[in-house]
C-alpha cells in the first residue's frame, strides 16, 4: 500500500467510522456477523455497485464488521485503530479483493450503521402497534370464543387464541366454532395477509368469500379505526402458532362433532316464543 493509498485509506475510514459512531449502534457489542450478513444481502443491487462491492465479498465484510466490537460511546479512533488492524490481517488472508476492500467496507460500515439504526425505529414502532393490538383484543375479548377449554372455565394459556372446541349453534343456520387465531399455516391464519384478517374481523369475510356467521361481532369491530384494525391484524401474526383444527362449521341439518352452545327454550315455550296468559 502506497502512502497517497494509505493515507486516503485512514481519510475515508476516519470519516466512516465517525459517521458510524453518530448512528449509534454499528459497532455495538450485541452486533452479530450473520445480523450484518443478513442487512447487507438485503441491500439493492445499485448500491453495492454505487460502492464497488460484490456480493461475494459480504462474507468478509460481515466477519470484519463483527469483529469491531467495543463500546460505542468511546471515541471512534479506537475503534478505528481495532478496524484497521483487523482489516489488514484479513487482507492478507484475501489476496483476490481488490487494493480498495477495506475502504469500501467502511463505507458498507456506515451504510450498514444507518440501516441498522433505521431497523430500530421501525422495530420500536412495530412493537408498539402489537402492544396496541394485544390490549384491543384483550378489551374485544376474543379469547372467550377463539381459545380451548374457555367455556369450560379452564382455559388453554398455552394455546391462546388456538380455536374452540366449543361451537356455537344458531337456529335455521348451524353449529359454528370460533377458529384457530393463531399464525399456523395450516389450521390458522398463518396463510392470512393483514388486510385479509382486517377485510374479515371489520367486514365480516374471509379470503375464501364466505361470509362470516353473526355470533362474530364483526358488525361492532366496523368501527375500529384503521390503525386499531391493523394493530389487532399485527397482534395476531405475532402470536406462537398453535395447530388445531376446530370443527365445523356445521349446516342447520348436520350433526355437531363437539361441544355445542345452545339457546334452550323453557317447556312453555312455543315454536312462536314464548306464551301468552
Amino acid at each position: 500500500m502506497t502512502d497517497n493509498t494509505a493515507t486516503s485509506f485512514s481519510s475515508a475510514a476516519m470519516r466512516c467510522c465517525r459517521l458510524a459512531a453518530e448512528v449509534g449502534c454499528l459497532f455495538h457489542r450485541a452486533l452479530k456477523a450473520h445480523e450484518t450478513r443478513r442487512a447487507l444481502t438485503d441491500l439493492p443491487d445499485n448500491l453495492l455497485r454505487d460502492v464497488g462491492l460484490h456480493r461475494s465479498e459480504i462474507d468478509f465484510v460481515a466477519d470484519s464488521i463483527a469483529s469491531a466490537k467495543g463500546d460505542p460511546t468511546r471515541d471512534p479512533r479506537d475503534h478505528l485503530n481495532r478496524s484497521v488492524a483487523h482489516l489488514r490481517a484479513a487482507r492478507r488472508r484475501a489476496d483476490n479483493l481488490l487494493p480498495q476492500a477495506a475502504v469500501r467496507i467502511f463505507a458498507l460500515l456506515a451504510i450498514a450503521g444507518s440501516m441498522l439504526a433505521g431497523f430500530s425505529d421501525v422495530s420500536q414502532a412495530q412493537t408498539a402497534q402489537v402492544k396496541r393490538g394485544e390490549y384491543l383484543v384483550t378489551l374485544g375479548g376474543c379469547n372467550d370464543c377463539h381459545t380451548p377449554g374457555y367455556f369450560f372455565g379452564k382455559p388453554d394459556k398455552t394455546r391462546f387464541l388456538g380455536g374452540s372446541e366449543v361451537g356455537f349453534e344458531i337456529p335455521g343456520l348451524g353449529v359454528f366454532h370460533g377458529p384457530n387465531l393463531t399464525p399456523d399455516q395450516d389450521t390458522g391464519l398463518g396463510a392470512w395477509s393483514p388486510d385479509e384478517i382486517v377485510a374479515a374481523i371489520t367486514g365480516g369475510q374471509r379470503p375464501d368469500g364466505r361470509i362470516l356467521a353473526p355470533v362474530m361481532p364483526w358488525h361492532a369491530f366496523a368501527k375500529l379505526t384503521r390503525e386499531d384494525a391493523y394493530a389487532i391484524a399485527a397482534f395476531l401474526k405475532s402470536l406462537p402458532p398453535v395447530k388445531n383444527k376446530v370443527p365445523g362449521p356445521f349446516g342447520p341439518h348436520e350433526a355437531s362433532t363437539s361441544f355445542v352452545l345452545k339457546i334452550v327454550p323453557p317447556a312453555a315455550a312455543t315454536t312462536g316464543g314464548p306464551s301468552s296468559n
